[in-house]
């Protein structure tokens, strides 16, 4: 059983993925999608041309969610990671997956936890395993804790979501319900997959305005308009990080972001 790791990565940050890799490991393999904006990139460094577990791909355009459609097209692992260039992995964290998949052989994607550099969880995760239609109140998923099942059916990544894109994130959100929604199976394994920036873009929601419509145009996916409505304004007036003109700020982005999701449809 092969693990690929998909990592997603734009222009200059092709840089930071040498730090990414490990060395060469039994049934693990890399597949570097280099999305690129401009011809003056930096080089490859001569060293990957040795390595037989390791493609780069490349392609033009922008968003995240487009190059990481463009990953699962050219993946040819059993289990895919979603990875970005800022990830970090150790063999050990590549066990704890192994584990899961062998618990949950037919799942269509496994979610596992992400920590900081420093190897702390990144947030409080639910300490028991739960398949996603019984998540807890309150648990979300970030794209760094995924493995998929190549085999499975999987949806696309929607790329009016993520970053570079106009609904700053959520992609993964709405990747996932949508997996879940068509009667595949998704399951949460408390164990450790990845170390990663602790600032990520989901926590930045006060400070970013694409943030914010994404978490709107998240809401309407999973929800519907009407229900997601409701549900900014109680998010914009009960979050205690808020200040009150923030308050009004955000509330009007969510809702923008639920108005571009009814008026604008996917890029290919």
């Amino acid at each position: 059983m092969t693990i690929e790791i998909l990592v997603c990565t734009l222009d200059e940050g092709i840089s930071e993925v040498a730090d990414l890799l490990l060395p060469p490991l039994p049934e693990v393999k890399y597949l570097v999608a280099w999305q690129q904006t401009h011809d003056h990139q930096p080089p490859l460094p001569a060293s990957w041309k040795q390595r037989g577990d390791l493609r780069v791909l490349t392609h033009t355009g922008s968003g995240l969610s487009r190059n990481r459609n463009f990953a699962l097209k050219h993946a040819e692992g059993d289990w895919l990671v979603i990875a970005d260039d800022d990830n970090r992995y150790t063999p050990q964290y590549l066990q704890h997956l192994r584990h899961a998949i062998g618990l949950h052989p037919d799942a269509a994607a496994l979610q596992l936890q992400a920590a900081d550099y420093a190897g702390q969880p990144l947030r409080n995760y639910p300490p028991h395993a739960y398949e996603y239609s019984q998540r807890p109140r309150g648990a979300y998923v970030a794209s760094c804790e995924l493995a998929l099942r190549r085999n499975a059916m999987l949806p696309a990544f929607d790329t009016r979501f993520g970053l570079g894109t106009y609904l700053g994130c959520g992609e993964e959100e709405v990747f996932i319900h949508q997996l879940a929604t068509s009667g595949q199976s998704v399951w949460y394994e408390p164990q450790l997959l990845v170390m990663t920036d602790a600032a990520t873009t989901g926590i930045r929601f006060s400070q970013l305005p694409a943030v914010q419509r994404g978490k709107g145009g998240v809401l309407c996916m999973m929800h519907g308009p009407w229900s997601a409505t409701l549900r900014c304004l109680k998010y914009a007036f009960t979050q205690p990080r808020l200040r009150v003109a923030t308050r009004f700020t955000s509330l009007w982005q969510m809702f923008k972001g639920i108005a571009y999701v009814l008026t604008h449809h996917p890029l290919p």
